[in-house]
C-alpha cells in the first residue's frame, strides 16, 4: 500500500524544552547550564550535562526531577526512546502527579509500537485533566494506529468539542519529549489547528470504516475552518473516488495543487486520480512534478512507476523503481513492482537479491514468496488473514492484486481478470493497486 499523508497525522514535535518552566532546579548554572539551558544545546551535550547532575547527587529534588526530564526530552530528540521511557518512568516514581512525564512517556511509547501502554499514559493524563485536547487527539491517534477506530473517532470529537486550556497552551514543558498533535493551540477554534487537524483524521478514521459519506462531511468541516487547507482537498479527493466521482475527485487534486504548489501530495492526487480515469500519461505528468518538489522521497518514484507501467513503458517504470530501492532499499513494494516491471521488460530480475535486505518474516513476505515461485496462491490468500478486519482488507486487496499480475504473466488471463477484479471490490480506495487493477481490467478489454 502507498499511504499518503500519514505523517501529516500525527503532526509530530519532538523540539527540545527545558523543564525549567515547570520545576525550576537550584543547580548552580555554571555547572549544569547546558542541562537547563532554555536555548539550544546539542542534544549529547544536554544529555551529558543532565547525567552529571544526576550522578553527583547535589542538587535536591527538584533538581533531580528536572535533569531526568530534560535528559529524557533529549534522548526521545535523538530516537532512543527505550532510555527516554526509563527516564519518565523515574521522573513518575519520584513525582506521581507529574502529568507531563505521563505525555511524554506515551510519546516515546508510541515511537516503540507499545500501543496498550501509550494509550494507558495518555488515559493518566486526561484523567488528570478531563479538558486537555491535547491528549485526546494523541490518543485517538494511537487508538487509529491499532485500529480501534470507534475508540478513536470518539477521541477525535471529544477533542473537537473542546475548547483552548489555556495552562495547557503555556506549558511548553508538556511537549519536550514528542508530540502526536500539531502545534500550540491558536487563540479560538477558528484558529485552532488542533480542530483542524482532528477533523481530518476523523475523517480518515471514518473513511477506514467505509463511512464515505462521514469523511467527506469531515474534510468539508476541516476546510470550512481553513478553506485553503491543501490536505482536506487530497484526501476528500480519495473519498470522492472512492464513490467513483472521478470529476471531483480531480476538481479537488487541482484546488490542492493551487492552494499547496509545493506539495507533491497534492500532484500525487492528481496522477492516482488520472489512473482512475485511464490516463496513465497524465499520471506520469504529474509524478514528474511530484519528484520535482521531493526528489529524494522513495515513494514518489513508485507512484511514477506504476503510471509508467500502465501507460506501456516497463523501462521508465524500471528506472523508477531501482532509483526507489535505492533511496530505501527495505522497501517490499518497491521490490514487489520491480519484479512485475522487469517481467513486462524482459530485463533481469531483481527480487531474489533484494530479499537479503527485507524482512521476510512479515507482510508482504508471502507475496513475495509467491512472486518467486515457493509458496502457492491459497497459502497466500491465508496468509493475508487478519484479526483487524482493516488490516485484513488492505493484505488480501493486495494478494488479489500481485496474484492476478502472476497470472497474468503466466498468460492465464481469465483467472488474471477474476482477480483483478475481486482486487478493484476490495482494495481501499488509497491503495495504488486499486487504481491498478481498474486500469489493468480495461487493458484486458472489461469495463470496470
Amino acid at each position: 500500500m502507498f499511504g499518503m499523508m500519514s505523517r501529516a497525522l500525527a503532526g509530530a514535535a519532538t523540539a527540545l524544552t527545558v523543564l525549567a518552566i515547570a520545576f525550576p532546579t537550584i543547580a548552580d548554572p555554571a555547572t549544569d547550564w547546558k542541562c537547563n539551558a532554555i536555548t539550544e544545546v546539542p542534544t549529547d551535550e544536554r544529555i551529558q550535562a543532565c547525567t552529571s547532575v544526576l550522578d553527583s547527587g547535589k542538587f535536591g529534588e527538584r533538581g533531580t526531577i528536572s535533569a531526568y526530564f530534560n535528559r529524557a526530552g533529549a534522548y526521545s530528540k535523538k530516537g532512543a526512546f527505550e532510555l527516554a521511557v526509563a527516564d519518565y518512568s523515574e521522573l513518575i516514581r519520584l513525582y506521581p502527579r507529574n502529568m507531563y512525564a505521563y505525555y511524554n512517556r506515551a510519546y516515546s511509547y508510541y515511537q516503540l509500537g507499545e500501543i496498550d501502554r501509550a494509550i494507558a499514559d495518555y488515559g493518566e493524563v486526561i484523567k488528570a485533566n478531563p479538558k486537555d485536547q491535547r491528549a485526546y487527539y494523541s490518543r485517538a491517534v494511537t487508538y487509529a494506529k491499532k485500529g480501534d477506530f470507534d475508540l478513536a473517532i470518539a477521541d477525535y470529537t471529544r477533542a473537537i468539542e473542546l475548547k483552548l486550556d489555556p495552562s495547557a497552551a503555556t506549558a511548553g514543558a508538556y511537549y519536550s519529549g514528542g508530540d502526536l498533535a500539531p502545534t500550540a493551540p491558536g487563540p479560538s477554534s477558528q484558529f485552532n489547528p488542533l480542530h483542524l487537524a482532528a477533523y481530518l483524521a476523523r475523517g480518515v478514521a471514518k473513511s477506514k470504516q467505509g463511512n464515505i459519506d462521514g469523511a467527506i462531511s469531515d474534510y468539508e468541516s476541516a476546510l470550512a475552518l481553513n478553506p485553503g487547507y491543501p490536505p482536506a482537498y487530497v484526501y476528500r479527493a480519495g473519498a470522492y473516488r472512492a464513490k467513483h466521482d472521478l470529476a471531483r475527485a480531480m476538481d479537488d487534486c487541482d484546488r490542492a495543487v493551487a492552494f499547496g504548489p509545493k506539495d507533491p501530495n497534492a500532484y500525487i492526487c492528481r496522477s492516482v486520480t488520472a489512473l482512475a480515469l485511464g490516463d496513465p500519461r497524465r499520471a506520469v505528468a504529474a509524478c514528474d512534478l511530484a519528484i520535482e518538489r521531493a526528489p529524494k522521497a522513495a515513494g514518489l518514484y513508485r507512484y511514477r512507476a506504476v503510471a509508467h507501467l500502465q501507460a506501456g513503458s516497463p523501462a521508465g517504470a524500471i528506472a523508477d523503481l531501482d532509483r526507489s530501492l535505492e533511496l530505501e532499499p527495505r522497501d517490499p513494494y518497491s521490490a514487489i513492482w520491480r519484479e512485475i516491471a522487469g517481467q513486462r521488460g524482459n530485463v533481469p530480475t531483481t527480487l531474489s537479491d533484494a530479499t537479503a535486505k527485507l524482512d521476510m518474516t512479515k507482510w508482504p513476505a508471502p507475496v513475495i514468496r509467491l512472486l518467486l515461485g515457493t509458496t502457492t496462491a491459497d497459502e497466500v490468500l491465508h496468509a493475508a488473514d487478519d484479526p483487524d478486519p482493516i488490516k485484513k482488507k488492505g493484505q488480501i486487496c493486495e494478494a488479489n492484486f500481485f496474484t492476478a499480475e502472476l497470472a497474468l504473466q503466466r498468460g492465464v488471463k481469465e483467472e488474471a481478470q477474476r482477480l483483478f477484479g475481486l482486487a478493484l471490490a476490495d482494495c481501499p480506495p488509497t491503495f495504488v493497486e486499486a487504481q491498478a487493477a481498474a486500469a489493468e481490467l480495461k487493458a484486458l478489454g472489461v469495463n470496470p
